[in-house]
Parts: C-alpha cells; sequence; structure tokens
C-alpha cells in the first residue's frame, strides 16, 4: 500500500463563497463540527504543522473553507463550525449556506470527518448534521477529539451516547488527541487507504 508524508503540503487555498469555489480533481477529505470542537488543532496534527490551521478559543473562529493540497494526491478540507457560534444572523445564514453546497456538491469529497468534543458528547446540533449527511448517503466517520481530557472510561460512555441517539455509525468511531497523538494514526489510515482504492 502507497504511503503518503503528510507534511508536504503543495497548496493551501481559502474560499468564503459559492461561487468561487475550486475543484481540485483529488480525493477529498473534510472535518467539520460544533463551534471550537478542535478542527484546526486535529488538522495541525494530522499534516504535523504547528499553525498552518489557525486556531482560537473563540467559538467560530472559522468562518471559511480552508484547503490543503497534500503532496499533489488528495486534498484536507477544515470547514467552519456548525451549532452556536458568535456572529451575526446573517453570517450565519451564510456560513451555513457555503457548507451546504460544499457538502452536497463536491464531486470528489469521499469522507467528512464529524469532530465531537468528547467532554461534551454529542449534541442535538451533531445528531442533526450526521442525519442530514444521511439524508444525502455522504460517507461520514465519526471523531471524539480533546480525548486527553476526560477519563479513559469515558469511552463506553461515549459510545451509548451515540446509541441512545439512533445515530447510524458508518464507521468506527476514533477517539483523538491533538496533544497526545492518539487517533491521528487512524485518521490517516482512512485516508490513505480510501486514496489507494482511487488509484
Amino acid at each position: 500500500m502507497k504511503n503518503y508524508n503528510f507534511s508536504e503540503i503543495d497548496c493551501i487555498f481559502k474560499f468564503n463563497n459559492c461561487e468561487n469555489l475550486k475543484d481540485f480533481d483529488l480525493p477529498e477529505f473534510c472535518f467539520t463540527g460544533r463551534s471550537n470542537v478542535g478542527k484546526s488543532s486535529i488538522i495541525n496534527s494530522l499534516l504535523n504543522k504547528k499553525k498552518i490551521a489557525t486556531t482560537s478559543n473563540k467559538p467560530g473562529h472559522t468562518k471559511k473553507i480552508f484547503f490543503y493540497k497534500v503532496t499533489n494526491s488528495f486534498v484536507i478540507a477544515d470547514l467552519p463550525g456548525y451549532g452556536f457560534a458568535d456572529m451575526s444572523k446573517k453570517k450565519k445564514e451564510e456560513v451555513s449556506e457555503l457548507l451546504f453546497f460544499y457538502l452536497t456538491r463536491r464531486k470528489h469529497l469521499k469522507k467528512i470527518f464529524v469532530l465531537v468534543d468528547s467532554r461534551r458528547g454529542l449534541k442535538l446540533s451533531d445528531k442533526s448534521f450526521i442525519e442530514l449527511l444521511q439524508k444525502y448517503n455522504l460517507s461520514h466517520q465519526i471523531v471524539f477529539t480533546k480525548f486527553d481530557k476526560v477519563a479513559p472510561n469515558n469511552e463506553i460512555n461515549l459510545l451509548k451516547d451515540i446509541e441512545n441517539s439512533y445515530v447510524n455509525m458508518q464507521e468506527k468511531v476514533i477517539f483523538s488527541s491533538s496533544k497526545t497523538k492518539i487517533g491521528i494514526k487512524e485518521i490517516r489510515k482512512e485516508i490513505i487507504s480510501t486514496v489507494n482504492n482511487e488509484y
């Protein structure tokens, strides 16, 4: 199985409107979740960079879609958070439109990694978002972030939380932490396996 250097970033693009979204004609993987769930931190760990994706403690920090083209073989996308965000109603509507357009129109989107904060568990906005993905038959995988900040036995409770929410999991759940790097290898494996099946 061919391997890829996730540190080798060819280009970075960012878009904040539907009309200008670029099609890279490469397998694409996006990361999304509630505001402040740790998307940018996970992407930094995934790409072996400290600050390639900007982070903030303020919810709603990412208002654009950021694309990272890796080894000219695939693309990683950092999406704006859904749910609560400290922005105007008009801006929320614009971001929601951008998200929906991206998720339902991307021809080369192979998998959506839905990030959920381990400390908070699955929220109503997470469930609603996953139901949307299922409605449009979009491949997705749940990734619990900040797993270093909860007790190890909390894994069982988080899985029960998903089960009790009647969310149909397509793939095995990944538990991750941008600090301890747990789960990062599993995410890379998912991406590599999908990319290799494309070529």
